[in-house]
């Protein structure tokens, strides 16, 4: 014969009883040697399940929709005669006599087991997914930013060091302007806030010129898009532009950092890192802001500010509304 709370051994081992119910339990078991060994018996049964766990966060009423299905199922089993499958399948009283309650909790952890080990895999299929599409994005930028410096003597769009343009985003407006760049969300990281399902456009540099001057800085902010770019270096106390020398360690444009981080991480990603298009073309992803065998941080100076590089190999990639920081004599 039963015991009348092995239905709520389970739910003691996982928390889930009410006060009352967990009183219940507690009070019984301490008298109750066979109520115990089910308790010792289910803990074994269950413990391979914790070996599985993967410190997902299963979606709210998971348990209770395995609980109704597994009672469905007893239900369609002990009915008789058997229904039509397109039927109700009523759930009648004590059909639980009709279960043993190790074999259902078995059924119940099982499909928290499977649920567990599903949906990581679900969210790691997306995150690599947004991953890829954002590299592709970047890739276009890379071929936009160098069929600009075929154009322009081998630099690439310049960031102001002063005034309303003076921004690291003014790389979007630039090139849409020279229709390097015809789609705004080619800026748009699919990992990203922006991508929320309103559709962003670029500014165009007339809309910055004549913006309302409560508006220019939600303008700024936005205009780079989910996407971070270089700002430059100084050359003998003179701000220079970058020109495109093909280098293999050279960071262009990035995933937009974020100041308030440690390290500045994107946030893009989950802050897991950042997509950084080099000069040379290649897009890899950087679990920190320093590439592989380098000592450069990518998003501040050598003097550990989001500013202008102090020499021509200290790259800088700073936010849509970053300024160079310097108001010296523009040279090329």
């Amino acid at each position: 014969m039963s015991h009348p709370l092995e239905e709520h051994l389970l739910g003691y081992v996982v928390g889930a009883l009410d006060d009352s119910e967990q009183v219940q339990v507690e009070e019984s078991l301490k008298s109750d040697a066979r109520l115990r060994y089910e308790l010792a018996l289910l803990r074994q049964r269950l413990q391979p399940l914790e070996a599985a766990a993967v410190g997902f966060e299963p979606p709210p009423g998971l348990a209770e929709r395995a609980c109704q299905l597994v009672a469905l199922q007893a239900a369609a089993e002990s009915a008789q005669p058997a229904r039509p499958l397109m039927s109700a399948l009523p759930t009648p009283a004590g059909w639980m006599s009709h279960a043993r309650w190790p074999d259902l909790a078995m059924a119940i952890g099982l499909g928290v087991a499977a649920s567990s080990l599903l949906l990581p895999a679900i969210h790691s299929s997306r995150f690599s997914s947004q991953l890829a599409a954002c590299q592709d994005n970047l890739r276009k930028v890379g071929l936009a930013l160098q069929n600009y410096s075929q154009r322009h003597d081998g630099f690439f769009p310049l960031v102001p060091p002063q005034g309303r343009l003076a921004g690291a985003g003014i790389y979007a407006p630039t090139l849409f302007r020279g229709g390097f760049i015809t789609e705004s969300q080619t800026v748009v990281c699919p990992g990203s806030a922006l991508n929320d399902g309103a559709r962003f456009q670029v500014p165009s540099l007339d809309e910055l010129e004549k913006a309302a001057q409560n508006e220019l800085p939600r303008l700024r902010c936005a205009m780079g898009g989910s996407y971070g770019y270089c700002l430059g270096h100084l050359r003998n106390g003179a701000y220079e532009g970058t020109r495109n020398r093909q280098r293999p360690y050279f960071a262009l444009v990035s995933d937009a950092p974020s100041p308030d981080q440690p390290d500045h991480q994107s946030r893009n990603h989950g802050g897991r890192g950042q997509n950084v298009l080099f000069e040379d073309g290649r897009v890899n992803f950087l679990t920190s802001s320093k590439p592989c065998n380098s000592l450069d941080d990518i998003f501040v100076n050598d003097n550990g500010l989001v500013a202008a590089g102090l020499h021509e190999d200290d790259a800088v990639i700073g936010p849509s509304d970053a300024s160079p920081l310097v108001s010296l004599k523009v040279g090329r």
